[in-house]
């Protein structure tokens, strides 16, 4: 299962390497990525997109008849360029568009409605806790006064704000880029929902059965690093408690990626889009390890 087809690359590959033998079953929340997978459903009849969630795995699982036999899963969280080139999705400065970046454009608040509508201390939370933006404060208080006389509505306004309170542009990185991923994680509720599907990836794979998750900040690799870290330890009794009485045998996964895998230079040359990603993968284990 691949949880966040988005361009199809990854759902490609896979196709490519397990035969006509497997299947795989695609998901996304983006309708558009959905739209873009018809095109290789026809190319591969053993490919079936559906638009969801990758919260609704585990439903998904039950519904197409494979929950506990799934033998991987793959999850890479980051934003399809696909989306980062269209400036009417509004994830990206590079072009002026409107101030939406949700993934499913269908559903939830956008990013000008928390711009604004939240309190002021609710943005300071969102730029500091998923931004890890250090003027979080400043701007926060910033957008409290202006959107009284102008909202937010487009990209480009908020991100030569955020640019004039850092005094100008500086370096290869954008001032705005914590605020953007701030905002994009509240707008999609990512960090909400990224242990969720964790905990389904582990319900619906097979014994033996593989996840993989591609993150691209530290925010998300700590969740899955945590996660995978609890689960495979074999004893889950407190840390204070002298002896351990649980057996010792309750791991669940078996981590496969010792530390945490970043793409080689070659591989970043050719897609500049992937330095910053972090994989780690992990095998579930069966009932008694």
């Amino acid at each position: 299962m691949d949880c966040t087809f988005g361009g199809g690359g990854h759902a490609r590959e896979i196709l490519n390497r397990m035969g006509s033998a497997g299947r795989l079953i695609a998901l996304d929340r983006d309708a558009e990525a959905v739209n873009r997978g018809r095109e290789l459903e026809a190319e591969f009849e053993n490919l079936k997109v559906l638009h969801r969630n990758f919260t609704d795995l585990m439903d998904v699982a039950k519904e197409e008849g494979v929950f506990g036999r799934v033998n991987g899963i793959l999850a890479d969280l980051g934003t399809s360029m696909f989306q980062l080139k269209n400036p009417g999705r509004g994830f990206s400065f590079s072009a002026d568009g409107p101030l939406d970046m949700r993934m499913d454009t269908g559903t939830g608040l956008t990013a000008a409605d928390i711009l604004n509508q939240y309190a002021e201390e609710d943005l300071v939370r969102i730029f500091r806790d998923y931004g890890e933006e250090r003027y979080a404060g400043r701007i926060a208080r910033e957008v409290a006064v202006r959107r009284r006389h102008v909202p937010y509505r487009n990209t480009l306004d908020f991100a030569k704000q955020v640019e004039d309170i850092y005094g100008g542009r500086r370096g290869r990185i954008h001032p705005a880029t914590r605020c953007f991923q701030a905002l994009r994680i509240a707008v999609n509720e990512e960090l909400e929902s990224l242990p969720r599907f964790l905990e389904s990836g582990l319900e619906v794979l097979a014994t033996g059965g593989t996840l993989v998750v591609i993150s691209f900040h530290s925010l998300e690799d700590r969740i899955v690093k945590n996660f995978f870290r609890d689960k495979a330890k074999g004893c889950i009794c407190p840390p204070e408690q002298a002896q351990c009485t649980c057996g010792g045998n309750n791991a669940k996964l078996r981590i496969l990626t010792r530390k945490v895998v970043r793409p080689s230079g070659w591989e970043v040359e050719r897609n500049p889009a992937s330095r910053s990603s972090r994989l780690r993968a992990a095998e579930k284990l069966g009932a008694a390890q």
